[in-house]
């Protein structure tokens, strides 16, 4: 307790540093401003003021950095402490509110009087102004005095927020008033306490002996009540200190919006500016320092309130010093005689007769109730009209209300009657250990006390909430009643069932308070046992501790939010979250050794599918997943959430299972295809690629399921969304198509396979070995030794030769010979060509034909297969035809073609003549 006092009382030192830093003004600024606004010369004051703003002194909250007669508030006391400030200060406002309320009727009347006579808004204005400052002759300036333009609806309007602010402020400084009266009251009161005190410990309690057992009962009781108000008095202490965490704030910001205005009117007055603005910006200012005035009243009320909250809690200490020292003196000295046992009995027997009376009324009232129930029913059930149904309905409502409270109090009654009982024969055994304390057994006693004092509390814990449970009940039934469309048989049903439910709400009290006497009585008889016992046993011990811990364990930890957060939900939650996180590991343990089992017990084809839930489990749990889903259960068994907080955790979990979802189909997907693709490789170390592609779509598949499964859960639109998608997917498929055009090429080379990684293929110009297949690319190893990428879309586009699968080469080649060939060599030749390529190993022969007359050569096509797919044998096969070809020709003499050309010059008839008539001389001279 102590502690916390401790604590807020530094929060209270530190908090206000920041705001009164800032929300102060210095001295100079203050006189600066006083002789501005006490003039007529409105920019000389707010110059001054904004030249001396920054020189600032810390003081009392209340404390102005300008003259209240700016604010129609001249002598107002800075700052306020006494009674007599206060008085002064509220005539002050009170004064400043009457001239301000016959300013807003003379300003609504002469705008309703413009408005129908049609007079002009300055001229209007004008008046109005000219009846403000009148009014306020007697300050020798008025915050509008400078003012002569503005139009009638805008100052009534400042005049209404005026008043408005006005009454604000006076409830703050009455406030302001009370609490310094209470503090004094409760400072008396705390002295007088002490004094008391200092009686008691020197002189002893001031009564006349002898002390009955009651008085100390009473003392007793009250000691009781004033630990509950000390509670309160915390509890209103912290409400109090967080409230004046807001009020500091709210002065800053009012600070902040009056230097605003400040300025704004000072740069009003260097600029020319029209005169109805600056009316505006002159009303703003004035607003503004009402506003700060009343800021500053408010936190210093609040910083009042605070301090009487600590003087109340240190009163409630003060007084439960008191008590227990006359506890202390009466405990020694009470006593209880026979006369007094009998008087206590003689009451108890007298209660007891007046609730046996009260049993006999109620079970009478509850066979009448009983009776008027069966008709009402009967009467509801022949009804044919639906207004008389309705009536008769409230009647049957209230008749069994009328049998429910009749019954219940009975019980209620007899309930008493045995705490009665059980109080007679406390009374009785009380006296026998007072009158001889040596011949009982305090030990047993002391447990059994302890052990029906706590009995004794639960049950009253249960018919406080039964009440609770009551009385919302009676308060909906009353606002029912309020309802003035009620028909009148309605009401008259709806009344008699609202006495039935405030006379079962009494018979509920009457055994409330029978239950706390029995608690006092076995509290008063606790004490003095334990006064009595000075050796406990063990198990009276561990009672002892149990109780405590009891009170400990419902004890109210923190507050948040006007919701209280017990030890036992704390405790409770700290527990479960302390569990949940516990089971990860054990599940994770728990399937490793069923992983290492399943190895050795189970065959290939049964482990895979087990294989891949085990494994995703053990391996792939996020433990952000298993914070959450710790921290939400904590929070909703243990009773700590509230609604609202319930929610927003539900819908976190929610969104952490769908996610936790995806991560383990990622890994059940991802551990499948991996022990799939590890036995594939074995037969074909091609599929490396095709896997890894295979995997990217499935991943991107499930993340989109789980995405789409998630706003389905929370009643997204789904399908706008998709439509939404598919516009804008469009948008993005144009603009990325290129991508998209080798992602889609990609899956159809992983689906088609046209080939693979190692095939040896021919694309176009590019020949070389396949070495990756991308999502966009695939990279060939050219015969050259460079790495050729090309796009997929690029190569499906092309003629691909894949050499990879062709078992056997077919070649065809052509050779020619010289025209000169004989005819019979001729027709050796193809027999010739046959036997060179027989001879070669991994052949077969097909054909060999004289197919054409070329230009210059005799042609011969020859056709045969290379029975393996190598290169360079089919070089090598080729290599040794042609020089078998070769030499055969050659031992037949057969000559091989090459391109030749023959020139063949013929002369003319008549020229051959001249040429041969012609002397040789002149053959020789030409």
């Amino acid at each position: 307790m102590n502690f916390r006092i401790l604590f807020v009382a530094l929060s209270l030192l530190l908090l206000p540093l920041s705001v009164l830093a800032e929300s102060t003004e210095a001295n100079a600024e203050t006189s600066a401003e006083t002789a501005g606004e006490t003039g007529a010369d409105t920019s000389a004051e707010t110059k001054a003021e904004a030249a001396d703003k920054d020189a600032e002194d810390v003081r009392d909250n209340s404390t102005l950095a300008f003259d209240p007669a700016a604010i129609g508030l001249p002598g107002l006391p800075q700052p306020m402490r006494s009674a007599e400030d206060f008085q002064a200060g509220i005539d002050l406002i009170n004064t400043r509110l009457s001239k301000l309320e016959n300013a807003l009727e003379q300003a609504q009347a002469e705008a309703a009087a413009a408005a129908e006579t049609g007079v002009g808004a300055e001229e209007a204005a004008g008046g109005l102004d000219a009846q403000e400052s009148g009014s306020e002759s007697d300050s020798d300036s008025g915050p509008d005095s400078e003012v002569q333009s503005s139009t009638p609806d805008a100052a009534a309007e400042a005049i209404a927020g005026q008043i408005e602010l006005l009454r604000q402020l006076r409830i703050a400084v009455q406030r302001r008033a009370t609490l310094a009266e209470r503090m004094a009251d409760i400072g008396n009161e705390v002295a007088q306490r002490q004094a008391q005190l200092e009686t008691i410990k020197q002189e002893g309690v001031a009564l006349e002996p002898p002390f009955s057992i009651s008085q100390l009962d009473q003392q007793q009781a009250e000691l009781g009540l004033k630990q509950a108000m000390e509670d309160v008095a915390e509890t209103r202490l912290d409400t109090a200190s967080r409230r004046l965490v807001t009020l500091e704030k709210a002065v800053t910001s009012a600070v902040r919006e009056r230097r605003t205005a400040r300025d704004q009117m000072a740069a009003a007055e260097d600029d020319d500016m029209p005169q109805a603005e600056r009316a505006a910006l002159a009303r703003t200012l004035e607003l503004a320092r009402l506003r700060e005035l009343l800021a500053r009243q408010q936190l210093t009320a609040g910083e009042g309130a605070v301090a009487l909250a600590r003087q109340d809690n240190d009163l409630a200490e003060a007084e439960q010093q008191v008590l227990e020292a006359r506890l202390a003196f009466l405990d020694a000295r009470a006593e209880l005689s026979p006369e007094m046992l009998e008087q206590r009995l003689a009451e108890l027997t007298d209660t007891e007769a007046e609730m046996r009376k009260q049993i006999e009324a109620l079970e009478r009232d509850g066979d009448r109730a009983e009776s008027a129930l069966y008709e009402a029913r009967r009467r509801l059930a022949d009804a044919t009209e639906d207004a008389d149904k309705a009536a008769l309905e409230a009647w049957v409502t209230a008749r069994q209300a009328q049998l429910d409270a009749a019954r219940n109090g009975v019980d209620s009654l007899t309930a008493a009657i045995t705490d009665l009982g059980q109080m007679r024969q406390l009374w009785q055994a009380r006296f026998e250990m007072m009158q001889s304390p040596d011949s009982i057994n305090g030990a047993e006693q002391l447990r059994d006390a302890i052990k029906a004092l706590n009995e004794a509390r639960a049950e009253k814990d249960d018919i406080e909430r039964r009440l609770n449970a009551l009385r919302a009940i009676q308060l909906t039934q009353s606002r029912a009643l309020r309802d003035p469309t009620l028909d009148t048989q309605v009401r008259e049903a709806m009344t008699a069932r609202a006495a039935a439910l405030d006379a079962a709400e009494q018979h509920g009290r009457e055994l409330l308070e029978t239950k706390d006497e029995l608690i006092a009585l076995l509290q008063g008889i606790r004490h003095q046992l334990e006064g009595l016992v000075e050796n406990t046993n063990v198990s009276l011990q561990w009672l002892q501790a149990k109780e405590a811990m009891a009170g400990w364990w419902d004890a109210e930890l923190i507050v948040i939010n006007d919701q209280s957060i017990r030890v036992r939900e704390l405790a409770l939650a700290l527990v479960i979250f302390t569990l949940v996180l516990l089971v990860l590991p054990t599940v994770r343990v728990l399937a490793r050794r069923a992983l290492r089992k399943l190895d050795t017990t189970l065959a290939e084809a049964e482990q895979r599918d087990l294989r891949l839930a085990l494994t995703a489990i053990a391996g792939n749990t996020s433990q952000l997943f298993v914070l959450i889903a710790a921290f939400y259960v904590a929070m909703v068994f243990s009773g700590l959430a509230s609604p609202t907080v319930k929610d927003w955790l539900w819908t976190l979990l929610v969104i952490a299972f769908y996610m936790q979802l995806g991560a383990w189909a990622n890994a059940a997907m991802f551990d499948y295809f991996s022990r799939k693709r590890t036995r594939q490789e074995m037969r074909d170390p091609s599929t490396v690629t095709g896997y890894g592609l295979l995997m990217f779509f499935i991943r991107v598949g499930i993340w989109i399921s789980v995405v789409v499964s998630l706003l389905v859960y929370f009643r997204y639109p789904v399908a706008g969304l998709v439509g939404a998608l598919g516009v804008g997917s469009l948008a993005v498929a144009f603009a990325v198509q290129n991508i998209l055009g080798d992602v889609f090429s990609s899956m159809a080379i992983i689906l088609d396979k046209p080939f693979r990684v190692g095939d040896f293929v021919k694309a176009g110009e590019t020949v070389g070995t396949i070495e990756l297949i991308g999502i966009k690319t695939t990279r060939i190893r050219s015969l050259s030794g460079e790495q050729v990428v090309l796009s997929n879309s690029d190569l499906l586009n092309s003629r691909i030769h894949n050499f990879k699968y062709f078992r056997e080469r077919r070649i065809s080649f052509n050779i020619g010979v010289v025209y000169q060939t004989p005819r019979e060599l001729l027709e050796r030749i193809p027999d010739m060509i046959r036997q060179s390529i027989e001879e070669q190993p991994q052949t077969r022969f097909d054909r060999a034909h004289f197919f054409a007359f070329g230009d210059f050569s005799l042609n011969f096509e020859i056709v045969y297969y290379v029975l393996t797919p190598d290169y360079a044998i089919y070089m090598d096969i080729q290599q040794g035809i042609n020089l078998g070809i070769h030499r055969r020709f050659e031992e037949v003499g057969i000559e091989f073609a090459y391109p030749t050309q023959e020139l063949i010059l013929r002369r003319a008839p008549m020229a051959a003549a001249a040429f041969t008539a012609v002397p040789a001389s002149q053959h020789a001279s030409g």
